[in-house]
């Protein structure tokens, strides 16, 4: 990441902070919580401008305008102690003669999902909230004028918002009151003169130190800004008369007591917002309510243009799912936490208008209730700003089952998703960016959209959550993060996994060389809890694992497996980062740990690993997950493969467990139902099992069998576990494992060294007849097609410069003919550099 040496000021509201306060006590966040504010600054430009260099940041979120055209959002999420600033060429934006640069700003006040408030001197000072702004028009002749954030920038405290309003870690709940809003404040012409101006975010330090301001450190945004597109309802639910409920300042509460008047001649569905305006008018204690469906799930900002009566009401809330009674299950954050509905509220002025929400969300049916309208408002449209990161969909993947092109299509959209400024476990209950969910997320990426800048900032921004012991936050940045709530110790195993794994997709050493010494203190922070039998013991924290209710106490069978495969991934890490010394030690301990999982987690009679061991006695849970992934990362001698597949595939022996939430003593299991099956999320790792003990069968069975199922009832995106639990996601980009298994093991390309410098090029048809696709690389895209006949197997393959391909071909029968290009070879592995290929296997 590039530094920015700051030289505009931060600015926010008067407040009359001229000194540090020397106290006790919480900093002044509260005074700005859920507040915005406007500013505005007039600039006279003689002449053209060829070029400008801006950035901007914020202490919450902005919007920034131009000559009253919105260019961005931002700042993309960080934690304090790496403010990010985005850059921006404004330069299409401007002209001769007068100029306005204008930006909206939100302050929290709390930490959420994705905002950390500031901390140390500056949060004492200044609680939160503020702007930032540095940069310089360049003019035709060479003269520069600058455009930095300072004292001389107009502001308006935005009371359009209503403060006390419903807050979580989604952030808060928009009551915008349009009467109140100064209309045009964006503009050229707007009249400014009652601002005041801005508040400069300076005061003197103790004893005669360098000045205390927000931010000292800011770094200049390393990934793309955000698309926006609008995006229209595909679908009218429901539509019709509801009886008003008392309003007790509650939007959520209020739109989930109203209740559909049956009697009403409104109640039968409607083309409403399908086909141009509707005008609505409602009865006295009437309000009328419609439900809109999007088609699948989606990510923006909900917006509408309507022409109506001040002081008519639109409430509006969102979800993933709906009620049995057809209306919005609404969106909240996390039960018994936050679980605050997202159900906002926006009061007209009079005429014409457009509302926009502040805030993105991610749902898939949008309610909405009209109120106050005794006379007509007319509603123009409603539609989504849908804005997701920026990826191109390079990857691909089609086969002669249709069911399976499906599922690939779903784990690529959702993941699409759960991309914005940071990998999001989820679009709508939290947008937390969670460490072991973007394993697989990534991994996802590489074959969908081959994307490497995204995952490059989350290495970092959890090497950037290290605490003192050593041990990386679970998920970052985030409240979570910032308060210490708790934490996943396995996630820091998996952020040592993500930045072996995105070496070998990527090439990009030498993030991995600026990353390892964060990742050796994390290690250290592992290798504390070894106990004396070699293991890995009562792990303190949150041992996650995976929904699936494990056996988690004392010596744990998937924790420690897990371990073995970061220190192999840290042994290849320390070898780039030139610590030789380090790799050997972590290969030795690897291979300790192994031998003491062999020893003491292996059950002869049964044929499996059991899950743990505590105070010297094997629990008797077995779980798909343990076993996999002590097949997975290497810890299982081979011979030892078959028994543990048979045992853990057996369908009659396994089990689905409440996810999490019941103690697992209390689960009920017997000699013949003993197996817990793993949730989506771990499955990842039954898949790597399956693919190197060569069952593609039964991988593809799997998908098949769990995905499929899920494809054909309809879902458009894959859900959090197995089971619908009220408070679990269906869209949650850590089940899309099939994504990635079809472009690795179907198709059968994986990088065999770092950047696909070499590739491994091995299909696995099961019983596929034909099958095509792409996967990106660093130097291009991978393109192949290739088709079963009876007695021949084809392959094309286009390798990009810098590829290397080590091929292989599934046998069509006992004695087999080889063609590479044409000409016949005996060799089994066919090595193959850039161009146009064709390969052959014909049945003897």
């Amino acid at each position: 990441m590039t530094h920015l040496t700051p030289r505009a000021e931060w600015i926010w509201r008067r407040r009359g902070i001229d000194k540090l306060p020397f106290s006790g006590g919480e900093p002044p966040y509260e005074a700005e919580a859920n507040r915005y504010v406007y500013f505005r600054k007039t600039v006279e430009i003689d002449g053209p401008v060829t070029a400008t260099n801006i950035h901007v940041s914020a202490d919450g979120r902005y919007q920034l305008y131009v000559n009253g055209q919105r260019v961005g959002r931002g700042p993309a999420r960080s934690t304090q102690a790496f403010q990010t600033a985005d850059p921006y060429d404004l330069t299409p934006y401007l002209r001769p003669g007068r100029n306005v640069i204008a930006a909206l700003v939100h302050a929290y006040g709390r930490n959420t999902a994705w905002y950390e408030l500031p901390i140390w001197e500056q949060a004492r000072a200044f609680g939160c909230g503020g702007f930032f702004l540095q940069g310089d028009l360049v003019m035709e002749g060479g003269e520069t004028l600058p455009l930095d954030t300072d004292a001389s920038w107009r502001h308006r405290v935005a009371d359009a918002w209503e403060r006390e309003t419903p807050g979580c870690s989604l952030g808060f709940v928009e009551v915008y009151d349009a009467r109140r809003a100064p209309q045009g404040w964006t503009h050229i012409d707007f009249d400014d003169a009652g601002w005041d101006g801005a508040e400069v975010l300076r005061v003197p330090a103790r004893n005669f130190a360098g000045d205390v301001v927000p931010f000292p450190t800011l770094m200049v945004r390393d990934i793309p800004p955000l698309p926006e597109e609008m995006r229209f309802p595909q679908a009218v639910l429901a539509y019709g008369e509801v009886i008003d409920r008392p309003d007790a300042g509650d939007v959520g509460a209020q739109m989930a007591a109203e209740i559909w008047d049956q009697k009403s001649d409104f109640s039968k569905k409607s083309d409403f917002f399908l086909d141009g305006a509707t005008t609505i008018t409602t009865r006295p204690g009437r309000s009328i309510s419609v439900i809109l469906d999007f088609g699948r799930m989606v990510t923006g900002r909900v917006g509408f243009h309507v022409d109506g009566p001040a002081g008519a009401v639109i409430d509006f809330a969102y979800g993933e799912r709906l009620l049995d009674d057809g209306r919005v299950w609404m969106t909240a954050g996390i039960q018994g936490y936050d679980d605050t509905p997202q159900a906002h509220r926006y009061i007209l002025r009079e005429d014409d208008q457009r509302f926009e929400q502040f805030e993105w969300a991610g749902f898939r049916y949008l309610q909405m209730t009209f109120r106050n309208c005794e006379r007509p408002l007319h509603v123009k449209s409603v539609h989504l700003n849908f804005t997701a990161y920026p990826v191109a969909e390079r990857g691909e993947f089609v086969c002669s089952d249709e069911l399976l092109n499906q599922i690939w299509a779903i784990g690529a959209y959702t993941l699409r998703l759960c991309m914005h400024d940071a990998y999001e476990d989820c679009p709508s209950r939290e947008q937390r960016q969670w460490v072991g969910d973007a394993y697989v997320q990534t991994l996802i990426n590489y074959v969908a959209f081959g994307d490497a800048r995204l995952a490059a900032r989350l290495l970092r921004q959890v090497a950037q959550s290290q605490r003192p012991g050593g041990l990386t936050m679970m998920t970052t940045p985030s409240d979570f993060g910032a308060g210490s709530f708790f934490n996943i110790p396995d996630f820091s195993l998996y952020w040592m996994m993500e930045i072996d794994r995105y070496v070998t997709y990527t090439g990009d050493e030498a993030t991995a060389r600026t990353l390892y010494p964060a990742l050796v203190r994390a290690m250290a922070w592992f290798e504390r809890f070894l106990d004396d039998d070699g293991l890995l013991a009562n792990v303190p924290h949150w041992v996650f694992v995976d929904w699936a209710d494990l056996d988690k106490q004392g010596q744990v069978t998937a924790l420690n497996a897990h371990f073995v495969e970061a220190l192999n991934s840290a042994a290849r890490l320390a070898l780039l980062a030139e610590a030789p010394r380090d790799a050997a030690r972590f290969r030795v301990l690897a291979n300790r740990v192994t031998g003491a999982i062999n020893r003491h987690l292996w059950d002869e009679e049964r044929g499996v690993y059991v899950d743990a061991r505590r105070r010297g006695r094997p629990s008797r849970r077995v779980s798909q997950v343990a076993n996999a992934m002590v097949i997975a990362f290497g810890v299982a001698p081979e011979e030892r493969w078959p028994s543990i597949l048979a045992y853990i595939l057996d369908e009659e022996r396994l089990v689905l467990t409440n996810t999490g939430d019941t103690d697992p003593d209390e689960v009920a299991f017997d000699e013949a139902h003993d197996v817990v099956l793993a949730q989506p999320f771990t499955m990842h790792f039954l898949h790597r099992a399956l693919s190197l003990a060569g069952e593609h069968a039964a991988l593809l069975e799997n998908i098949r069998r769990r995905w499929g199922a899920l494809a054909q009832a309809g879902e458009s995106t894959w859900r959090e576990a197995w089971q619908l639990h009220p408070y679990h996601s269906t869209c949650h980009a850590w089940s899309g494992t099939p994504t990635f298994d079809l472009s690795t093991e179907v198709l059968g390309v994986a990088p065999l060294e770092p950047g696909f410098r070499r590739v491994r090029i091995a299909p696995q048809p099961v019983d596929l007849t034909w099958a095509r696709g792409r996967v990106p690389t660093p130097h291009g895209e991978i393109e192949m097609a290739w088709a079963w006949t009876e007695g021949r197997f084809d392959l094309s393959l286009s390798l990009p410069e810098g590829v290397e391909a080590e091929v292989t071909l599934p046998s069509p029968g006992d004695g087999r003919i080889r063609l590479v290009n044409g000409r016949e070879t005996e060799s089994v592995i066919h090595q193959l550099a850039k161009g146009e290929h064709t390969l052959a296997a014909i049945a003897d």
